[in-house]
């Protein structure tokens, strides 16, 4: 019986249905996501369809298959085998393992070599469960009454901290019956098996120290049970106790005892007869799929030998051996069904090693097969990081032949994209071209979207003149339409305002800000620019962001200052050198990142400290501040490049000090801030530069906001972090809004999840990106790297700045081809 077989009428319904497919879902829901990577139709298919109709039809997770050129040695690699992924399972139902249907290749990866990854938490995480587990009353096999007071818990657990226990263990049922008998006759006393079952499963002493009676109790079990290390925290010799190295000492013992098959009450058996033995309460703490099958009732509960069907050796020997270490061996031949069967197992920690290796070694022979698997199974960090990389290195991917394979709307969402990175735009247009000629027939109608995103204003003359010969174009009428605007482009006769470059080079960049010294002896300003080279996801997902120096600030250093991006050149204003009154700063550096230059350019005419600055129309402009750290400012002045000039424009409607403004749709919003009275505002202007400002709906969260960012996005514009008055003075301001210029209303916006105050803030690709600042209600700066994806509709943490900096800068610049490796 298939995976998905309906049940025959009068069928027992239990009888000979292997347990995934009783705990499986729905089967309709599943089958309506058939065609997620069904790959490309068969030659005759038509075009908009998925599946895998069609004699000699591929997909992007074939197996086996090499790439052309340059990466057919690194290709041979197996690709994932993807199941669409099920719907969400009720809260009591897990969800189903799946079936494999595709055979491993025959031939090996040229990359077989296998690489060992440990989840650091695991042990932490088993072992909370397990107590779960007998505070429950789940799976325990002994059921104890000592002197009135009831115990129970699981043998093997206590065997893992007890010498003599497992010595019953491994006796059998025979030393168990013993140890009943012993324990029964009184040779240790309730406090004392209840302080070393606490040991056993916490691997601490839990509660307060007990006092002289009892402890000599607990001595008096840990003797007689051989419990030393135990008796060692009693003594108070030694080495302190550390809860987390007792319980990997701990998962040592049970892992010795699985491979002895010590304990062990129930085989696993695969499709192909191979049994493997294990501890029941062992794979229940360790996955959910296997707490709901041996705690939820189901036939498996009193089963000696339970069968799934459809899981390979090869497949559970590494997961079983993971769920008693924490580690796994993985490699290229076995980390796509691992994969897969730690996400249709739910074991969350495999997963992320599985997923861990994914990001680490992707190539582009690969990078494909790892979007693929993150897509039909909802892994949006995956998702993400494999569209980075082959968005990072397109050409490279473009030139495999797994890129013919890419489902129409997966290839035109690539092509939209600012990052991606090409030599040129003629390469986009000519990869393009490829995938449409793989199978003309079935994908011509694809190609007006597909060069809709093509960006040809983009191309120099002589790459125009490459498009204008191209046959395939003067085959559709929409084609020749094409054609002839190559010819007004080549002529000049038309100009695409629209047309955003490509920001495949651009990367996030901090700039200044202060923060404690390393030696926790004072704080100091900031002179570094660090580029955030990559964001990777670790073991655990454990998130970091790797940093890399792109500059130093020519003196002084810079705090409390702004910085704008024009024409792809960093303008950074005014600010701080220091911490006295007289350190406010009107001085104005640009930072060249083609030439990695500074320039010095003419002083703001007044110094300026917690303002706020734009760029609109080739112009800087500097918008109210602080002066002397008594006296708010309410001028406004703009620098103009063409004649290095600063220039007044119309004053602000009040003085204010920690406000945030923002350039959407050609126009400058300010919000917030303080007045000269210390008032903290929740007012919204729209600033002209003649005009000056005109009032606009409030902010609705608090009564009022300072120290915060204001970033554009399409809808509008989001305010996120900084204070808000309280009852005790000021306290942080964690809930965010956003802005629709075209309604004039406010909405909440996700909540951050940490403090920010006077952070920075920058947007790339639709994503907000908040760091660093510090804590109205701690007073503690914080190093932490937040991001909205509006994908994902939530703040995630990607991990620290090189250190907790505040009143810091930061902006997205376009950095020359192997400047930020």
């Amino acid at each position: 019986m298939s995976r998905f077989s309906p049940r025959k009428s009068g069928q027992d319904p239990e009888k000979d249905v292997p347990v995934h497919q009783r705990m499986a879902l729905s089967q309709s829901n599943t089958e309506e996501r058939g065609d997620i990577r069904g790959g490309r139709r068969g030659r005759g298919g038509g075009g908009g369809g998925g599946g895998g109709g069609g004699g000699g039809g591929r997909g992007v997770m074939d197996k086996g298959r090499g790439a052309r050129g340059e990466e057919s040695t690194s290709s041979s690699r197996p690709s994932p085998k993807v199941i669409p992924r099920p719907p969400n399972p009720p809260a009591s139902q897990p969800l189903s393992p799946g079936v494999s249907t595709v055979p491993p290749p025959p031939n090996p990866s040229s990359d077989s070599e296998l690489h060992p990854y440990s989840l650091p938490s695991y042990c932490d995480l088993l072992f909370t469960a397990l107590r779960g587990l007998q505070g429950e009353g789940l799976l325990t096999d002994c059921d104890l009454q000592l002197h009135g007071n009831p115990f129970r818990f699981h043998w093997v657990v206590l065997a893992a901290g007890s010498e003599r226990v497992e010595a019953w263990l491994r006796a059998g049922k025979a030393g168990l019956n013993e140890a009943l008998r012993q324990l029964s006759e009184g040779h240790v006393t309730a406090p004392g098996l209840g302080a070393v079952l606490d040991f056993a499963y916490a691997g601490e002493m839990v509660g307060t120290p007990p006092d002289t009676g009892a402890l000599e109790d607990v001595m008096s079990a840990c003797r007689y049970l051989g419990v030393p290390r135990l008796a060692q925290v009693c003594r108070g010799d030694g080495a302190p106790c550390v809860g987390p190295k007792e319980r990997e000492q701990s998962l040592k013992v049970l892992r010795r005892l699985w491979v002895h098959r010590v304990g062990c009450d129930v085989l696993i058996q695969t499709e192909n007869g191979e049994s493997f033995p294990a501890h029941r309460v062992v794979l229940a703490a360790g996955g959910d799929y296997f707490r709901a099958l041996f705690c939820g009732g189901l036939r498996e509960c009193s089963q000696d030998v339970v069968c799934l069907r459809g899981v390979s050796s090869s497949v559970l020997r590494p997961l079983l051996t993971f769920l008693y270490s924490g580690r796994l061996e993985l490699g290229w031949p076995c980390v796509w069904e691992l994969a897969e069967a730690a996400l249709q197992f739910q074991l969350q920690g495999a997963l992320s090693l599985c997923l861990a290796f994914l990001q680490e070694r992707m190539d582009p022979s690969s990078c494909l097969d790892i979007l693929a698997l993150a897509e039909a199974y909802g892994l949006g960090e995956l998702v993400q990081a494999a569209e980075g990389y082959i968005l990072a290195h397109f050409q490279k991917v473009a030139e495999g032949e797994k890129f013919q394979d890419l489902p129409p709307a997966q290839l035109e969402r690539l092509l939209e994209r600012d990052s991606l990175c090409a030599e040129s735009e003629l390469v986009v247009f000519q990869a393009v071209l490829c995938w449409v000629e793989e199978d003309c027939g079935a994908r011509l109608s694809f190609l007006p979207g597909l060069l809709r995103k093509v960006r040809l204003p983009l191309m120099s003359p002589s790459e125009l003149r490459l498009v204008q010969g191209c046959g395939l174009l003067r085959q559709t009428r929409w084609g020749r339409a094409v054609l002839e605007e190559v010819a007004d482009l080549l002529e000049g006769n038309q100009r695409y305002p629209d047309c955003r470059p490509r920001t495949a080079n651009q990367v996030l960049v901090l700039v200044g800000g202060d923060c404690v010294d390393e030696n926790f002896a004072r704080r100091e300003p900031n002179r570094s620019l660090w580029v955030a080279r990559r964001f990777l996801t670790g073991p655990g997902l454990i998130r970091t962001v790797e940093w890399w120096p792109l500059a130093q600030l020519p003196d002084p250093p810079r705090f409390r200052h702004c910085v704008c991006v024009l024409q792809n050149k960093l303008y950074i204003i005014g600010g701080r050198k220091y911490y006295g009154a007289l350190d406010i700063l009107k001085s104005v550096m640009r930072f060249d990142p083609v030439q990695c230059s500074w320039e010095q350019l003419p002083d703001m005419a007044v110094p300026r400290d917690y303002f706020a600055a734009v760029c609109l129309n080739g112009k800087v402009f500097a918008l109210g501040g602080s002066h002397d750290e008594t006296q708010y400012l309410d001028t406004v002045e703009y620098f103009t490049p063409e004649d290095n000039t600063w220039r007044p424009a119309h004053p602000l409607d009040t003085a204010l000090c920690g406000h945030a403004a923002a350039v959407w749709d050609g126009e400058i919003f300010v919000s917030g801030g303080c007045d000269a009275n210390l008032r903290c505002l929740s007012a919204l202007w729209h600033y002209h530069p003649k005009r000056g400002c005109s009032r606009r709906a409030s902010m609705a969260t608090g009564a009022g906001r300072a120290g915060h960012v204001m970033l554009p996005v399409p809808a509008g514009l989001v305010v996120a972090g900084g204070l808000q008055p309280s009852w005790r003075g000021y306290a942080d301001q964690l809930q965010c809004e956003i802005y629709s210029p075209s309604r004039n209303t406010w909405m909440l916006f996700p909540v951050l999840p940490r403090p920010h105050l006077f952070p920075a803030a920058a947007a790339l690709d639709g994503q907000l990106y908040v760091m660093g600042g510090s804590s109205a209600d701690t007073a503690r700066d914080t190093a932490w790297v937040h991001r909205y994806d509006p994908r994902e509709g939530r703040w995630d943490k990607l991990g620290a700045m090189p250190r907790p900096y505040t009143d810091l800068c930061a902006c997205m610049l376009q950095l020359p081809q192997g400047v930020h490796g």
